[in-house]
């Protein structure tokens, strides 16, 4: 077995990852679509599945080696969205603000979009399918028969779903944020095996998928810089995303009084009009995000001593010379909530009432109409 000569690359049998979609290369290691060429050849001469050496590793080490090149994916998906007259938008409904993309939405004009909320197990148990349907087609110009509700952790809304695809024909691309599940829920409708990991930008090339006379390709992540999670290592991310029903903790702070979500928001509240009563609120976030309150001056000064410990994310030492912090503030009324993309949400049960929040200038904050509202029929809903 030699090393590989680039004047044969006709002669390379396998030209993309079936994994990832990736072209094959034996050039650059960390870089997706890399083998080693010892290996390809044998893996060849002995009829065994080829996968690069990031897809490998993912699959049976669970590790990631390399990352999506985000001006590469951009323009990737630039350049073959206008080949589809079909896309499923795939976004995370416990991250909506952080994965439901007006701007990418605007790309799709004139093509049929088939929307599909998932992740629906990740909400507290009492938001029902009915509700959560009714709170987003109130949120996203879209018709109710186009939008679809799903898990793939508990197949909630996969036949569903399954069923109304394979109405099509032709080809469908598959776009959505990076960790909304494209690849888990293309796996469960497809039974074709795809890298499936929580690691972003698994998907580098267009992974081909099959279901009847409807051809389905997965496109990569997109990262959008704007969430909370993304300005962690993959590892960190795959850690802190919401992998089961989110963790929910009350707070009735006084006004001096810090309350980090993680180690990168800071958040103080007071009541407005009333200064004898404390604001009432909820905080929604994913079970390894950890919360903690406090007006101790030294940890305040110090905060970033703790990162990895009682703060996370982030999930180990982090140098935060490197961003730049600003302070909004918001007055969020009685069942009101706040939504930090890519973290977690804030829902009010006493207020008005005042948030001021620091934190990182690119993540963008929202306001947002009650999911968590106690008004609204919370009875569990099926999906057929």
């Amino acid at each position: 077995m030699g090393k590989f000569d680039k004047k044969k690359r006709s002669d390379i049998k396998v030209e993309k990852c079936p994994g990832c979609g990736a072209t094959i290369q034996f050039e650059n290691p960390g870089k997706p679509g890399f083998v080693p060429y010892e290996v390809y050849e044998k893996r060849i001469e002995e009829g065994k599945e080829l996968l690069c050496q990031r897809c490998f590793k993912i699959k049976h080490y669970g590790m990631l080696i390399s990352d999506a090149d985000e001006e590469e994916i951009m323009s990737f998906l630039m350049n073959v969205l206008n080949k589809f007259k079909h896309v499923l938008y795939v976004f995370d409904v416990f991250d909506f603000e952080g994965t439901f993309r007006p701007e990418i939405i605007e790309l799709l004009s004139g093509v049929n979009v088939i929307y599909v909320a998932n992740k629906f197990d990740t909400l507290p148990s009492t938001v029902g399918a009915s509700q959560l349907k009714e709170w987003l087609l109130n949120r996203i110009n879209v018709q109710s028969s186009k939008l679809f509700i799903t898990s793939t952790k508990t197949g909630f809304g996969i036949s569903k779903l399954k069923r109304e695809l394979e109405k099509l024909t032709g080809d469908l691309l598959v776009l959505g944020v990076t960790n909304v599940g494209k690849s888990s829920i293309l796996k469960a409708i497809t039974n074709s095996d795809v890298t499936v990991s929580p690691y972003p930008g698994t998907t580098i090339g267009l992974v081909e998928h099959r279901l009847n006379k409807l051809r389905i390709f997965d496109a990569p992540g997109i990262i959008t810089n704007d969430r909370m999670i993304e300005l962690f290592d993959p590892e960190c991310q795959s850690f802190v995303l919401a992998k089961g029903e989110v963790t929910r903790k009350t707070f009735k702070p006084y006004p001096e009084e810090v309350i980090f979500v993680g180690g990168l928001c800071k958040i103080q509240s007071k009541m407005v009009g009333d200064p004898q009563l404390r604001p009432i609120f909820q905080i929604y976030a994913p079970e390894n995000v950890t919360f903690h309150k406090t007006k101790n001056n030294d940890f305040l000064e110090n905060y970033s001593k703790h990162f990895g410990k009682l703060l996370v994310p982030p999930c180990k030492k982090f140098d935060i010379s490197t961003l730049r912090f600003k302070e909004e503030v918001f007055v969020i009324d009685s069942y009101g909530e706040l939504s930090i993309p890519g973290l977690c949400w804030i829902n009010v049960k006493r207020g008005p009432a005042e948030f001021k929040l620091i934190l990182p200038e690119n993540v963008r904050v929202h306001s947002r109409e009650p999911l968590m509202n106690p008004k609204r029929n919370l009875k569990k809903n099926s999906d057929e």
